[in-house]
């Protein structure tokens, strides 16, 4: 941990100095830029945990990462970091991303974000949705199974009992989830767990914006929902990048420190991106690129607070923290009051995780 720290404060270094040059070069004509203009220029790495200068969002999200990037061996060193971060930011800063360059937008996606914007639509209306493909309906199922939604002894067999036993917004997380989870797979060599962490979180992160939006920020908790799932695409997104770049000839394998600037810089930008290619709702994309007073508020706010609450719920999980120093370092964030806190806490916390990787979820 503390070779991953020091490495993490040189490569951030560096990386800050050529994320401050790009941004540079990229500064005329900012204030018309578009949303994805605006994506391309991500702000400066943060001070890393362990620094004086992290606040607690930041101090738990290079806890999250360093529980993503653990190695099953020796970790590669930081000796080649500088060029193959060149080579990523360089391919991150292309304004022109085609729909190669982006995950395929679920071909049900659509259809749902319309069903939930019709008052008069029902949770039944919505499975039948998921009804059209059967994978997606045996996922649905095995998530309705889990301890997450879950109430009772007897199994979860079929749609319509997943419908009476969840109700609509209950039957609308699990579907967001379930459309999202094939695309966010992702097996790395380099660092083994990072697919099923980065999975986890962003469907913790979901559920925790989406209680924040309804509780504390009074924005559409559909929308909030979506800000945590796409959150997580967009750390995937940056790691495809990442390990397409190490595989070039050339490259060697990049450094947990390397990973982590990069996923801290540019997993935002690039989910606004996906956000809006993949026609979310407006208020997703902008809250992703939302900074300053920005992300202090409406669902910025919200987003902010649930990926520091997932991350914490991680932690915890898997022994890295107290669950006491987790919810002292969520007391640190504003906006949100102790009782909201509180309620979010044992929602997210008391419960399990699925994973792309078992049937069973993680323990809690």
């Amino acid at each position: 941990m503390i070779v991953l720290v020091l490495g993490l404060l040189v490569v951030a270094a560096l990386l800050a100095a050529l994320l401050w040059r790009a941004r540079d070069q990229a500064a005329p004509g900012a204030g018309t830029a578009s949303l994805a203009d605006r994506a391309a220029a991500p702000a400066a790495v943060p001070a890393p945990a362990g620094s004086g200068q992290a606040d607690p969002a930041q101090r738990l999200q290079a806890g999250l990462h360093a529980l993503a990037l653990a190695t099953a061996g020796v970790p590669a060193a930081a000796a080649h970091d500088s060029g193959l971060g060149e080579a990523v930011v360089a391919t991150l800063e292309q304004q022109d991303w085609s729909a190669r360059h982006l995950p395929r937008r679920p071909q049900l996606l659509p259809q749902l974000i319309q069903t939930v914007n019709d008052s008069d639509a029902s949770a039944r209306a919505m499975a039948a949705i998921i009804g059209q493909d059967a994978v997606l309906t045996g996922n649905l199922l095995r998530i309705a199974n889990s301890p997450v939604y879950r109430l009772q002894a007897r199994p979860v067999d079929s749609l319509q009992r997943a419908v009476t036993l969840v109700g609509t917004d209950g039957i609308r997380q699990i579907i967001s989830a379930v459309l999202v989870q094939p695309v966010m797979q992702l097996h790395c060599l380099a660092f083994p767990q990072f697919g099923t962490v980065i999975w986890e979180h962003a469907l913790l992160a979901s559920r925790a914006a989406a209680d924040h939006a309804r509780l504390v920020t009074h924005e559409d908790a559909f929308a909030a929902q979506w800000l945590g799932l796409t959150q997580g695409l967009g750390a995937t997104l940056v790691m495809r990048h990442l390990l397409d770049a190490a595989s070039q000839p050339g490259q060697a394998l990049p450094s947990p420190a390397l990973a982590a600037a990069l996923l801290e810089a540019w997993t935002l930008p690039v989910a606004s991106r996906i956000a809006a290619a993949w026609e979310l709702p407006a208020a997703v994309h902008e809250a992703l690129l939302g900074d300053g007073d920005q992300a202090r508020a409406g669902l910025s706010a919200s987003l902010r607070f649930a990926r520091a609450a997932a991350a914490a719920s991680l932690l915890c999980r898997h022994g890295r923290i107290g669950q006491a120093q987790a919810l002292a370092l969520l007391e640190q964030l504003d906006g949100t009051p102790p009782h909201a806190l509180q309620w979010i806490w044992r929602r997210l916390h008391g419960r399990g995780v699925e994973t792309l990787e078992a049937d069973e979820p993680a323990a809690s």
